[in-house]
């Protein structure tokens, strides 16, 4: 199969780093004196992030605003990114394999592209992307919005390029947009990855082992 481009999602993709997203809402709340369910992010999963943060106000009754929620939760997120989020087992390898075959790569993510740009730089991967793009910008992955923009900017057709996802929402959005989809196993989604599996294209638990 003959593909041109390459665009990967971050977390839970890339790195192994969906715990933040698990813990964040909760302790986010809880910081303007919610009483949130342990499962909280559950419900969030399929939103964009100011969505999110107005949900998060309205259901709770905050006090904060949806920017004040928003600027939080970054400041509760970027020092994993900056130091600790692991990465993906074989990305690393399918990296270097698309870098040899000259496939333009970059990432779409639910995260800040500084966030992104930071956890890359640590891992040493950020060389193999030509840039990131955010739903903070392009809107949630419930729309293929943040998907045709990155294909844009790589100059890559979505049926020529591939996008790597482990949320069952996002691989369906690229799929149903026309892009070729390899879903990407997580232990955060369990509930979803036969259905996921069934979807994709491919299906993969390690990144390294993904062959068009």
């Amino acid at each position: 199969m003959n593909i041109k481009g390459a665009i990967f999602d971050l977390d839970g993709t890339l790195t192994d780093s969906m715990y933040i997203w698990q813990q964040a809402p909760v302790d986010l709340v809880r910081r303007y004196g919610g009483d949130p369910p342990e499962d909280l992010a559950r419900d969030l999963k399929e939103m964009g992030r100011r969505e999110a943060a107005e949900y998060l106000r309205e259901r709770f009754a905050l006090s904060a605003t949806p920017e004040e929620l928003m600027d939080t939760l970054n400041d509760l997120v970027t020092e994993e990114y900056r130091s600790r989020v692991p990465m993906k087992p074989g990305a690393d390898k399918l990296l270097s394999r698309l870098a040899e075959r000259n496939i333009p790569c970059c990432i779409a993510t639910a995260s800040e592209v500084f966030q992104a740009r930071s956890a890359m730089e640590r891992l040493g991967l950020w060389k193999y992307f030509r840039f990131a793009v955010s739903c903070v910008r392009y809107g949630g992955k419930t729309r293929p919005d943040i998907y045709l923009e990155a294909a844009r900017r790589l100059g890559t057709p979505p049926a020529e390029t591939v996008v790597f996802e482990d949320a069952l929402h996002a691989a369906r959005t690229a799929h149903e947009a026309g892009f070729r989809v390899c879903g990407v196993w997580d232990t955060s989604a369990q509930e979803d990855q036969a259905a996921l599996e069934t979807l994709a294209d491919w299906y993969v638990r390690d990144l390294g082992d993904w062959a068009p």
